[in-house]
């Protein structure tokens, strides 16, 4: 009897152990939880003041835009476009699908302006190119 008492009293010890661990297991995990939480926390505060700063970026770029705007332009655009378009309005950032338009079209030609400085000094060569060939036809006709 003194041997049963013996292994009843180990198994009861093994039995204990895995739950010791698994205590130890959970308060790590807990441990984790809460610095994965303050990072969320940390990673959300920052995030706040770079989503404002977009906002207003993106405010100012449609202020800008609105205030300009007297030309009308007709477009056609693709299905992945016209998303893009309609989650700007749908979303608030813009109130139509004009603005919405307009608003990218500036974003694209701010965000290429390197291009767009390139074919303006291609273009003035060929508007120089056409000038001369338009005096060599004038000449000629006076000739």
């Amino acid at each position: 009897m003194n041997q049963n008492t013996e292994r009843d009293k180990t198994c009861e010890e093994n039995e204990d152990a895995p739950r010791a661990e698994n205590k130890r297991v959970i308060t790590v995990v807990l441990d984790d939880l809460d610095d994965v939480d303050k990072a969320m926390r940390d990673a959300f505060d920052k995030s706040k003041g770079i989503a404002a700063s977009v906002g207003e970026s993106i405010r100012d770029t449609i202020k800008s835009v609105k205030s300009t705007r007297d030309n009308v332009v007709m477009l056609r655009v693709d299905s992945d476009s016209l998303a893009k378009i309609d989650e700007l309005v749908d979303s608030g950032v813009t109130n139509s699908r004009s603005a919405a338009a307009a608003f990218l079209v500036e974003e694209g030609i701010r965000a290429r302006s390197d291009l767009f400085d390139k074919i303006a000094e291609e273009t003035e060569v060929i508007r120089l190119a056409k000038e001369r060939i338009r005096r060599l036809l004038e000449e000629e006709e006076d000739a």
